[in-house]
């Protein structure tokens, strides 16, 4: 994607009252999803920062540009809903030529939001693993995003519930950010696992799906991506949220095991085994989250959950051979986040007291 520098001035000073100089655009980094890029300029002489965020054009989903129209378009309508969240200025089209414009004529889209503060959480959870120590600060921090679950999850929608909820079910197996999807992403040639386990997994999955899908009484309100890196503390007590994904309302699992995944994965990475301080801090957060919602209900809807992130963090195209150390470090990692996936959803329940039993 290219941006005519004239025309961003021009969709600035459309939506800014004063006089706009000093644009200035520069590439901060690639996730999962997408590319984001800081957007400095000068308001009347005064410094602004945006970030400005774009979606890979294939993948997950993602591959015509009415995908990625819709993806960001209901994330800048629903940034506002969470508390925490940054907010989102304003979704534009870009023409072929680099022009912004309105959505009508637009052949590619990005979202325009303010820069979060602080740092995201990713190196916590390698080093809880490294060091395996969990800290007093840990232990605050893991249940404050529990309990901000525990109230998030209170509100229920009051009409659709049926159909959403089948919607979030079906979407996990094989919608645009599904198992099936990241698995697409895999290569060929993948060593790690056969296509039987594949197969495996997926008729498993679907299984979860015809007997769950009509539990519509657990639609809650959502973030949809809580990961570590979707969250970030400006200090040891506030934290802020980046890209909440998918609809509004869907399964309170979705979001607990996208953030306690990372215990597991780094463990893993770390000690070669999910123990130690890793498995405490999973246990908290977990426990917490139970204790005060009286959801036991939970550890029968994690497991097709606990896949998806799992098939994320073994995605190589995410997570490089050099990350795990060596090629063999990587393909003994990769297959043991498999067949943890493939395990829990033929049992059809997450038992989190023996968790380390699906290894």
């Amino acid at each position: 994607m290219e941006i005519n520098p004239e025309g961003l001035k021009q969709y600035l000073e459309s939506i800014y009252s004063g006089n706009i100089t000093d644009v200035r655009i520069q590439k901060l980094g690639e996730g999962c999803v997408g590319t984001g890029f800081s957007l400095d300029f000068k308001v009347n002489g005064k410094t602004q920062r945006k970030i400005l965020k774009t979606l890979f054009t294939e993948n997950l989903g993602m591959d015509h540009f009415s995908d990625r129209a819709g993806s960001l378009l209901l994330a800048h309508s629903h940034y506002a809903k969470i508390p925490n969240h940054i907010a989102s200025s304003d979704v534009c089209g870009i023409t072929k030529e680099g022009e912004i414009i309105s959505l009508g004529n637009a052949h590619e889209f990005f979202i325009l939001m303010e820069e979060a503060q602080g740092k995201d959480m990713f190196n916590d959870f390698q080093r809880i693993a490294k060091t395996n120590l969990l800290t007093d600060a840990d232990r605050k921090r893991i249940l404050q995003l529990s309990d901000f679950l525990v109230t998030l999850h209170q509100e229920k929608p009051s009409q659709n519930k049926a159909s959403l909820y089948k919607r979030c079910l079906r979407n996990i197996i094989g919608g645009n950010t599904s198992i099936m999807s990241i698995i697409d992403m895999y290569p060929k040639d993948v060593k790690w696992v056969s296509k039987e386990e594949i197969n495996q997994l997926l008729q498993a999955s679907i299984h979860f799906w015809i007997t769950h899908r009509f539990n519509e009484k657990r639609l809650c309100h959502t973030h949809g991506d809580f990961h570590p890196g979707n969250i970030w503390f400006k200090d040891a007590e506030n934290f802020t949220l980046l890209d909440r994904s998918g609809q509004t309302y869907g399964e309170a699992a979705d979001d607990l095991t996208a953030f306690s995944v990372n215990f597991i994965f780094y463990s893993l990475k770390e000690r070669g085994e999910f123990s130690g301080a890793a498995k405490e801090g999973f246990d908290l957060f977990w426990k917490n989250y139970i204790s005060k919602t009286n959801d036991t209900e939970i550890v029968n809807l994690a497991p097709p959950f606990f896949a998806l992130r799992a098939m994320v963090v073994a995605n190589p195209m995410f997570y490089g051979d050099d990350f795990f150390g060596s090629p063999e470090n990587a393909h003994k990692i990769r297959s043991s986040l498999f067949h943890f996936a493939l395990q829990m959803v033929q049992d059809g329940k997450c038992d989190l007291d023996n968790i380390e039993t699906y290894f």
